[in-house]
């Protein structure tokens, strides 16, 4: 896996690429907790546009994600989910939770 970050105006964009799994959540924790460590973004998105596959361990990272981030009052966005990835998401009930609403949901500029 590859996670590739940006910051602009107030918004943390992780690109993640590959495959998230057990052997590569701690990665995404490792990101996640880089990216609030210095100027705390208003918005962290995870873009998983390049994202080919995502197992149960990778689900718990992304939902622990949300929740460590939202509690510290900070918004957050999965976008671009899709194939397997998108359908493990809805399978599982956390797709909505993790997009802020019914689909994809729309990009973060």
């Amino acid at each position: 896996m590859k996670i590739t970050s940006q910051y602009a105006d107030g918004v943390t964009r992780l690109l993640v690429s590959g495959e998230l799994d057990m052997s590569t959540a701690p990665d995404l924790h490792d990101h996640v907790a880089a990216a609030l460590a210095g100027a705390e973004p208003r918005t962290l998105v995870i873009d998983a546009v390049d994202l080919d596959f995502c197992d149960s361990s990778g689900i718990q990272a992304l939902v622990q994600t949300h929740r460590r981030v939202t509690q510290r009052g900070i918004a957050f966005r999965l976008t671009n989910a899709h194939g397997v990835t998108r359908r493990t998401l809805q399978l599982t009930g956390v797709l909505d939770v993790l997009t802020g609403g019914p689909g994809d949901g729309e990009r973060i500029r």
